[in-house]
């Protein structure tokens, strides 16, 4: 980010722009190349750049406003994405707050542009709406990026007096084979660890995208196509946090941090454990079996839940 000094305001509100970001999961590897990697990984969320004729005179960091508890990440990852803010302030009906999944394309060193598919919270209805009355499969937003090393910024709009300022998390553990994007297609009830009931999951119906990179996780289940709009589910849920894989032993431990859409989870780092033992099909597709998180399974008297992810390429 070229933008270097800066002033800070602690009686100013920031002034959140939601980063809207995904689309429809398609096969085939993308193309690589040194920009599209270098946008790879986590990023989260520090401040926002005031702009005077598209000139930056002063930044406001998130922990020096009036809401420093303000939470707000995303990941890139093989042309994927998936983005979450938190805000406990929030009067929405999902206090949660919103997210989304989509598909990136850097288009050069100053430009992206980011395909809107599935949201939760209000973010969930709005895009949904968008789609249902113009009948496509997203919303497309051509963004004006700043990246510079471990820092970028980006405008949503020409006429956007302020940009996003985003700070690159740091790696928490080598590339593994889970790394990646990924969707579930079936999900799978145990009783006594024995498997009893398989159900499909169509990812027009209801779309569960997980992306983990380098220690770190981030998910989006979009509902709005399974649950009535009234109801608190339409909101569906998201969830970032870290995460160990034993490669060896094949046990993954997750460790959720906060939540989006219905998913109000508040919890210090390292203290929420959900374990799972993992079975990979292939390196495009994995089992993880859970005895913590049953989920909606509790009805079918599960004591288990087990979730089959397919990579996203």
């Amino acid at each position: 980010m070229k933008f270097r000094s800066r002033i800070f305001f602690p009686s100013i509100i920031i002034i959140s722009i939601a980063v809207f970001s995904c689309a429809q999961p398609k096969v085939g590897k993308p193309k690589e190349d040194n920009t599209q990697s270098s946008y790879e990984g986590f990023w989260n969320r520090k401040g926002t750049i005031q702009l005077v004729n598209g000139i930056p005179v002063d930044t406001i960091l998130i922990k020096d406003s009036n809401n420093p508890d303000y939470k707000q990440v995303k990941v890139f990852v093989d042309g994927n994405m998936v983005w979450l803010n938190n805000n406990k302030d929030s009067l929405l009906p999902w206090k949660g707050s919103s997210g989304g999944y989509g598909k990136f394309k850097i288009n050069s060193e100053t430009s992206i542009t980011e395909t809107i598919s599935h949201g939760t919270g209000w973010f969930g209805a709005y895009i949904k709406n968008h789609k249902d009355s113009l009948n496509v499969s997203g919303m497309v937003f051509n963004l004006t990026t700043d990246l510079n090393g471990d820092e970028y910024s980006q405008k949503n709009s020409p006429d956007s007096e302020f940009m996003e300022y985003w700070e690159r998390s740091p790696k928490l553990a080598p590339k593994s084979k889970i790394d990646g994007a990924w969707k579930r297609v079936y999900e799978i009830a145990y009783i006594n660890d024995v498997p009893v009931d398989t159900v499909s999951v169509a990812s027009d119906v209801i779309l569960d995208v997980k992306i983990f990179s380098n220690g770190r996780y981030s998910y989006q289940v979009d509902q709005t196509q399974y649950a009535e709009e009234d109801s608190e589910l339409f909101g569906g849920y998201g969830g970032y946090g870290t995460y160990e894989f034993d490669e060896e032993n094949n046990i993954l431990k997750e460790y959720q941090e906060w939540g989006s859409g219905m998913n109000l989870a508040e919890n210090e780092p390292k203290t929420s454990l959900d374990q799972h033992t993992m079975t990979f099909y292939s390196n495009d597709m994995f089992l993880q079996v859970s005895k913590t998180s049953i989920g909606v399974l509790e009805d079918k008297n599960a004591t288990g839940r087990g979730v089959v992810y397919q990579r996203i390429q």
